[in-house]
């Protein structure tokens, strides 16, 4: 059996997003699997899979599953999956007594967690071939809605005749304490595969180093900006942009966005800040520099996010970015959207790859540019360029991402 493993060198990218949804509109069929899916403006289409209200339609062939009424993301209660004594695993599997036909969707999963996990969404055909989408989530969150990305082919499944699905948490031999699940959908995907260029904190090797390589393909890309960082001149020490070159990158077609005011794990700040203010700083330097179209979007720093992190960055963003898996579909939320952060350019070729076979969305994020990282990029970008002159990719901003949320 053929697998295929896009992401294989996991160390070196970053943490994993996830995203909150409002609730489904569409009804269940009897095997949990939606009859009708509710579209989005541009037709973008979620499929409810399962709310979770009746667990009996699982079963947990490893590791124990419980309902949780004091938990919930929709309905009246969530699923509860802790690993038993003994256990590298838990392992809920539903079986579909007829093949559900999920072409072109990825996975939506509500989850909370007691320590930080990585969840697969696994789907089979009747062969046994199937698709691992996964994704992680961290602590300190109630139960938020993850958008999953492609992980592992194993054969050549079929997704218009998906027998079962499975979900898993590896927890190898320590005891990582309870997941809660709500809310499975299954959200569409673009056919022709879209990827964003992202570069974080905004360092003058935007300017520099990154914006001569896009220029050559006259490729948009997105600077997030660490706003407290930025120079007001050349003379000024630092390694961050300056205010004229971030002025450059706008005209060159860029986005100009936000990495939060100092670009600090809101997560750990110090009592004298909180993520309230690093958000709502760096966005009113943003408007004040005449970028307010940029100021929409956001970045987390070192991908990590708490519910006080979600809660300002809602507040203040309409699209944000934390992620670790490509090639998710339309954003069910889109203020944690997936993204794989430095890869290196096997993994890029990999992922990129993936992206033009599979579709979907795929953004690539680079931070500042050494040598290494700037050949990473460069060989990255020729050979998107090689896939979107054939047809099999398309080069998108943030903006193109806000027209295929999920609703």
């Amino acid at each position: 059996m053929q697998r295929r493993t896009y992401l294989g060198a996991a160390a070196a990218v970053a943490l994993a997003g996830c995203s909150s949804t409002e609730e489904a509109e569409n009804e269940t069929a009897d095997d949990g699997s939606a009859e009708d899916g509710t579209a989005s403006d541009d037709g973008a289409e979620v499929n409810a899979f399962d709310d979770f209200e009746d667990i009996s339609e699982w079963n947990a062939p490893i590791g124990t599953l419980s309902a949780d009424a004091d938990r919930s993301y929709t309905g009246s209660q969530s699923a509860r999956i802790e690993s038993g004594d003994g256990d590298d695993q838990v392992r809920l599997v539903r079986d579909l007594a007829t093949p559900r036909d999920l072409s072109g969707t990825r996975p939506a999963l509500a989850l909370a967690t007691e320590e930080q996990a990585d969840i697969v969404v696994q789907l089979l055909d009747e062969d046994g071939d199937r698709i691992d989408f996964r994704q992680r989530i961290h602590t300190d969150t109630p139960l938020v809605q993850c958008n999953f990305g492609i992980d592992t082919i194993d054969g050549d499944p079929d997704w218009s005749a998906v027998s079962e699905v499975q979900i898993i948490r590896w927890t190898g031999e320590d005891d990582k304490g309870a997941v809660w699940v709500d809310d499975l959908r299954f959200v569409d995907a673009p056919e022709t595969g879209q990827v964003m260029l992202q570069f974080d904190g905004g360092y003058e090797t935007d300017y520099t180093r990154a914006l001569p390589i896009l220029e050559e393909y006259d490729y948009p890309a997105v600077s997030f900006l660490t706003t407290g960082r930025i120079r007001e001149a050349d003379s000024d020490e630092g390694e961050h942009l300056v205010r004229d070159q971030v002025a450059a990158l706008a005209d060159a077609g860029w986005t100009i966005g936000s990495h939060s005011a100092h670009g600090a794990d809101l997560t750990d700040l110090s009592s004298d800040r909180d993520p309230e203010t690093e958000v709502s700083d760096a966005v009113a330097w943003l408007e004040d520099a005449g970028f307010e179209s940029g100021a929409r979007y956001f970045s987390y720093p070192y991908g990590r996010y708490d519910e006080d992190t979600l809660e300002a960055v809602t507040a203040h963003h309409d699209l944000a970015f934390a992620g670790r898996y490509p090639s998710q579909g339309a954003a069910v939320n889109p203020h944690l959207c997936s993204r794989v952060t430095a890869p290196d350019a096997d993994e890029a070729r990999s992922i990129l790859d993936l992206t033009a076979d599979r579709g979907g969305i795929t953004s690539l994020a680079f931070g500042k540019l050494d040598d290494d990282a700037e050949s990473v990029l460069a060989e990255t970008v020729a050979y998107l360029a090689e896939l979107e002159s054939a047809g099999e990719l398309e080069v998108i901003r943030p903006s193109d991402i806000e027209d295929t949320v999920g609703h």
